[in-house]
């Protein structure tokens, strides 16, 4: 059953954990040995020069600039937060967007790096402002907070994974890529909650979803048949 965070503290352990589990899709498929530097660098026919391995990096690049700016900001003690997704500049790694090894590699310390920063928080980081710059193309401020960002960059993340996946399966033929990898944790929370409905069975209480037209057809159709029988005349005469 889902339930709300009830401390800030609670939310940002949470959030904190989703997006680390988020890092690890990437991780684990590509340490699987399922993608070669081959299929990294795919040139897909349906996605207009894209890569398997520019999504990747663009996932990075975006975390990179999120804690980037979290640890300025951390050095600086009293200025103001920022943070634009939209300066960034190509990663400072080499072969990242071409290289199933390099790309593992920062992965993981990047992964590394986000639990170091967050690490002895106690909510403060989840609940900390920012400024939000973005490019509209007049450059534009907005207000908002690390919480709400970490969770923009899993989902964002997410999205990327997706479209990395229709390449590597549908355009590539890759098989191994694991079935939850591209898919987000709202999805996965819905799909064990209905798994775990299945197991435990109808209860009195639980959320009865409405019925299609076919299954109101049935029904009808059952209810006159019941009303027209000879049980149903005879009680009729009776009256």
């Amino acid at each position: 059953m889902v339930r709300t965070a009830s401390t800030w503290q609670e939310a940002e352990e949470n959030i904190v954990s989703c997006t680390a589990q988020i890092l690890n899709q990437a991780i684990e498929i590509l340490r699987s040995g399922a993608i070669d530097d081959a299929s990294y660098t795919f040139s897909s026919r349906v996605i207009a020069g894209s890569t398997p391995g520019k999504h990747f990096r663009h996932v990075l690049d975006h975390l990179r600039i999120l804690l980037d700016s979290i640890e300025a900001w951390q050095a600086r003690s009293s200025s103001v937060l920022r943070v634009d997704y939209d300066s960034r500049m190509s990663s400072k790694v080499a072969h990242i967007e071409t290289s199933v090894a390099a790309s593992l590699r920062e992965f993981e310390r990047t992964n590394s790096r986000f639990y170091r920063i967050f690490e002895g928080s106690k909510g403060e980081l989840y609940t900390q402002p920012l400024r939000l710059c973005a490019t509209t193309p007049f450059v534009v401020e907005m207000d908002s907070t690390v919480g709400r960002e970490l969770w923009f960059c899993g989902l964002h993340a997410i999205h990327h994974y997706a479209l990395a996946r229709v390449m590597l399966v549908k355009e590539r033929g890759l098989e191994g890529i694991d079935d939850q990898f591209g898919v987000a944790p709202s999805t996965l929370v819905h799909r064990e909650w209905r798994r775990e409905t299945i197991r435990a069975g109808p209860a009195e209480d639980s959320l009865q979803l409405p019925a299609t037209t076919a299954q109101r057809q049935r029904q009808a159709g059952a209810d006159q048949r019941q009303h027209s029988s000879p049980r149903h005349a005879s009680l009729r005469s009776k009256l």
